[in-house]
């Protein structure tokens, strides 16, 4: 027999999963393989590959002088949003300046505002959101269960 055609891995779309990160912080992120974030995310990449399209960027025509002085919001802020909407879906150990150890409702506004406070937040949910679509853990315990 020269090949066999594998299952495509089950994708976990609803899960969820808490993890900490910051001492005593912690997020609810959902998995990437969520339709909506992917459907989202999509637009976003359109979107940004329309604008690069308009400037020429890639193509010899491409010229700085060319791109019309207009502000445009940049990819980190689009995903950024997209994963404060999607990914992330609440917090515990957050609070706002204003009002000191009263914990802060979630709201994604206030989730851009601290991921750009702390970047690394949101390579933590992106990590996250797609260890729980290919239920990594999930599988290895099942795993070891059963030997």
């Amino acid at each position: 027999m020269g090949i066999t055609i594998a299952k495509k891995p089950e994708l976990d779309i609803n899960g969820q999963r808490w993890v900490e990160f910051a001492p005593g912080a912690e997020i609810l992120v959902s998995s990437i393989a969520n339709p909506i974030y992917r459907s989202h995310q999509a637009l976003v990449n359109r979107h940004l590959a329309a604008i690069n399209q308009q400037a020429g960027v890639g193509t010899a025509d491409f010229s700085i002088g060319a791109i019309p002085d207009v502000q445009l919001e940049t990819d980190d802020e689009l995903f950024v949003e997209l994963a404060a909407k999607h990914l992330i879906k609440d917090w515990k150990g957050v609070d706002v300046e204003e009002k000191p150890g009263e914990p802060a409702p979630y709201s994604p506004e206030l989730c851009v505002a601290l991921i750009n406070q702390m970047p690394s937040m949101y390579f933590l949910a992106l990590r996250t959101a797609t260890d729980i679509a290919r239920r990594v853990e999930e599988k290895a315990k099942a795993t070891a269960e059963k030997q």
